[in-house]
């Protein structure tokens, strides 16, 4: 496992992906895309960020296991290693929208004890370990509710769920008194919420790289993050704010 040094390497690593990212951004002519599933792609961008990941990681962290969105692998629920999510929310990054991220991930005996997210449009870089609160541009900050009063709720949808049930689960946080979100990219939303742009995060039926970061990013902000495996290779999140 990872000792508590590697929140600094785990930054270092993600900084240097974000500069592949934001190269990309800037000259989007040059993307080539492939459409993996109905309104899901993946783009040569995702691709050589993936392998700048891998190969970094194994440098700095060697013998761990790694899982990544593009390139594959396997961790089963009770193994130690790392998630990796090159580009989540790959159509908006293709359309120039800044609400992409960049996710690195570890988990230990199933549960998350390292990460870090970078939304390179936007500066930001959230990073965190078990016992070590939440750090911003490598700075520990103070996670908060930015206007509590302010509730706005942010939700995922994926192919594992109907558009009813989505729906469904929408109009259940508007009941309670919440504006509803759909930024179509879970470690945007999940990022916000734990800097307290959004009062929290549901998805069910996402990707372990989408969440294996943002977990512990968001349970050492304050929230109240319970995650599960729904099925194999689906899992939930559910990242609030306590009331």
């Amino acid at each position: 496992m990872p000792d508590p040094s590697s929140l600094l390497k785990l930054e270092q690593i993600v900084d240097r992906a974000s500069q592949i990212g934001r190269r990309w951004s800037r000259n989007s002519a040059d993307l080539t895309l492939d459409e993996k599933s109905a309104g899901q792609f993946a783009s040569n961008a995702d691709l050589e960020i993936e392998q700048a990941l891998r190969q970094a990681l194994q440098q700095a962290f060697p013998d761990q296991a790694i899982i990544g969105e593009e390139l594959g692998g396997h961790l089963s629920p009770d193994q130690s290693g790392w998630a990796i999510d090159p580009i989540d929310g790959t159509s908006n990054f293709v359309v120039g929208l800044p609400i992409w991220g960049i996710s690195i991930g570890y988990i230990h005996d199933g549960k998350s004890v390292l990460g870090a997210i970078s939304l390179p449009d936007l500066n930001l870089t959230l990073s965190a370990a078990t016992g070590q609160g939440l750090h911003l541009n490598g700075v520990q900050t103070r996670g908060a509710r930015q206007h509590p009063a302010v509730k706005v709720m942010a939700i995922g949808e994926n192919d594992f769920e109907t558009g009813p049930q989505t729906d469904a689960r929408a109009q259940h946080f508007r009941d309670r008194g919440f504006s509803v979100v759909r930024y179509r990219c879970a470690v945007f939303s999940l990022a916000m919420s734990a800097l307290g742009r959004l009062s929290g995060y549901v998805e069910h039926g996402c990707g372990l790289w989408d969440i294996a970061a943002a977990e512990v990013i968001c349970r050492e902000a304050g929230l109240s993050v319970n995650t599960a495996r729904i099925a194999d290779g689906r899992y939930a999140i559910e990242a609030v704010w306590p009331d």
